[in-house]
């Protein structure tokens, strides 16, 4: 085990347990409080619910930091089964990232077709659109394990780079240690040629992935702007929409680009972000699957509501059949 101190340590764990009760929580809300305008979407808030779950066990099982190797890094395994020798671990757990991306791409497409291509909306949880996006989850997936594993991955080269800045900062030997690395300088052609390749390709992953949401997430707001003869729940509903989109596009932007971004570029600069990567970005990438269903209950009033009488937070009332944010183009 290789301590760094209590916030790093303890901090993801309480994340972890949060998001093991927020999820299933989440879920029996989006099964027993949905509105039954909302249709097959709930299938969706529950299939990211359970994803968040497996994001948490990850989390748990493979605690990771990142240690400053001049002009380069090292992020490692700290602690579990996985500290040594399971270098597949590491790129695994990464993986989860590229998945996460690829989970919102499909809320963003789903709620894209809603508003211009309502027809398409029923095919998308069809056998062949259910499919596709396995499909489009696998290939996330299976391109960010493939880049961690070709590219950054470490060999003796790199191990012995690595060795005297675990030995200064953690007094630990990394010769067994689980752990992936870019190496942009005073290294052979070999190792910097794949550690630039695999950043590149793992930062034009990312800007496709936000890119996609930004284009949609235009689009969609553009599309409801211009519907200006809406009732009262219209364009309440509208808001709720605009306010959820908004939340959802900023969760991926701040708890996973941008810290990322900031700790793959700074040592190319010869800057040392150690107590960035270890003290924010590894606690927000953590934080992710705690963050994405509490969003979601607050902007979608039953399940709000529902809370807040269960905390008495507010008295139960009667009332008429709602209509959730999702039937929009029914109205």
């Amino acid at each position: 085990m290789i301590y760094l101190n209590w916030y790093h340590k303890y901090l993801p764990i309480i994340f972890g347990v949060l998001s093991y009760i927020v999820n299933p929580l989440f879920i029996y809300l989006v099964l027993t409080k949905s509105s039954k305008h909302m249709g097959k979407y709930r299938f969706l808030l529950i299939g990211f619910a359970v994803f968040d779950i497996f994001y948490s066990i990850a989390e748990m099982l493979t605690p990771i930091a990142v240690i400053n190797t001049g002009y380069g890094f090292a992020t490692f395994i700290t602690d579990g089964f996985f500290t040594e020798n399971a270098n597949y671990a590491i790129s695994s757990r990464c993986t989860f990232i590229a998945i996460s991306y690829a989970l919102l791409i499909i809320h963003f497409v789903y709620r894209y077709f809603i508003l211009f291509h309502p027809h398409l909306v029923d095919k998308m949880l069809q056998p062949l659109g259910v499919f596709a996006m396995i499909a489009l989850t696998a290939a996330h997936g299976a391109s960010w394990t493939w880049l961690c594993d070709w590219c950054l991955a470490p060999n003796e080269e790199i191990r012995d780079i690595v060795r005297p800045a675990f030995k200064e900062v953690h007094h630990v030997n990394s010769d067994n240690i689980s752990l992936l690395t870019g190496q942009y300088r005073n290294a052979s052609n070999f190792v910097v040629y794949k550690s630039w390749f695999g950043i590149l390709s793992l930062t034009l992953f990312s800007c496709y992935c936000m890119s996609v949401y930004l284009v949609l997430g235009y689009k969609i707001m553009k599309k409801m702007n211009q519907n200006t003869n809406m009732s009262t729940i219209s364009a309440t509903l509208n808001r709720q929409l605009f306010k959820a989109l908004v939340a959802q596009t900023c969760i991926p932007m701040f708890a996973s680009f941008l810290p990322t971004v900031i700790a793959w570029y700074a040592p190319m600069f010869l800057i040392n972000v150690t107590w960035w990567n270890n003290y924010i970005c590894n606690v927000a990438l953590s934080a992710f699957p705690l963050i994405d269903p509490v969003v979601v209950i607050y902007f979608i009033p039953n399940y709000k509501n529902t809370l807040l009488v269960w905390f008495r937070l507010k008295k139960p009332t009667v009332t008429a059949t709602s209509t959730s944010m999702f039937s929009i183009p029914t109205l």
